[in-house]
């Protein structure tokens, strides 16, 4: 019997030095998700690693979807599974008899299929016919407010010493425009891949064209006015800061 090798502990920031695969703490805690096997959310966490490489070679259909490319061994060999294992993650993973997380494309015999990594979060249509009159319109952002609200996503702020209220009913895709110029976002979806970046993206254009008179972060209420004007002064800076924090940590974030 080999000798056990013996491994030594972390000392202060040593974690730090690592690179960590991600797998999204929705598949972990939402009910939806419970009966998915963890060796198939670890294979869609390694798909989301790869959403980012996709990103950076221009890996686009014509409907602007970024897709990946997996071929069987190369999940058999990361995953130390046989074929069938492999066979039967992608199947749990699929459209087809699966939880719909993924999307398999076949282009012809020998070559790969795409395969199109799908969001953990849901999108849905608001009632138009009970909808609020939106408030009056903001000159920075357009006219009205957001087309789509957006269930699943972790609520974060992001501090500054100068508050100033904001007027919100902002049109959705007119102001995620103008986030998109404000944090730079092509230069930060090179960096970072273009799922976190559109998510967060997503996350500051609804806070932004909210109507809610407040905003629940963590344990606390905050009203609408204060979190909007500290997310309107977000830049490239404050997101790549967050990025790099959470690359660095290694403790599950939490919003409850």
């Amino acid at each position: 019997m080999k000798d056990r090798l013996d491994y030594d502990y972390f000392y202060g920031g040593e974690s730090e030095q690592f690179s960590f695969y991600r797998i999204p703490r929705q598949l972990i805690v939402v009910p939806e998700f419970k009966h998915v096997s963890t060796d198939a959310k670890l294979l869609y966490g390694l798909m989301l690693d790869r959403m980012g490489l996709s990103a950076r070679n221009g890996w686009y259909n014509e409907e602007n979807r970024v897709f990946i490319y997996y071929p069987l061994d190369e999940i058999k060999e990361a995953l130390n599974c046989g074929n069938d294992k492999a066979v039967k993650l992608l199947a749990e993973l699929d459209t087809g008899k699966g939880i719909g997380l993924i999307q398999r494309v076949k282009q012809g015999q020998g070559k790969p299929a795409r395969i199109y990594v799908k969001r953990f979060t849901t999108r849905e249509t608001p009632d138009t016919d009970n909808r609020p009159s939106p408030p009056a319109r903001n000159p920075d952002f357009g006219k009205s407010e957001c087309n789509y609200t957006y269930k699943n996503q972790t609520e974060r702020i992001y501090t500054d010493p100068s508050i100033q209220p904001v007027t919100d009913g902002m049109d959705w895709e007119t102001c995620r425009k103008g986030v998109m110029e404000n944090i730079s976002f092509n230069q930060l979806v090179e960096e970072y891949g273009r799922e976190d970046v559109e998510g967060v993206t997503d996350l500051i254009t609804d806070i932004l064209t909210s109507t809610q008179p407040a905003v629940r972060i963590g344990k606390e209420e905050f009203p609408l006015s204060i979190v909007q004007a500290r997310f309107r002064r977000l830049d490239e800076t404050h997101i790549q800061y967050v990025f790099d924090s959470l690359r660095r940590n290694t403790t599950k974030v939490r919003n409850r």
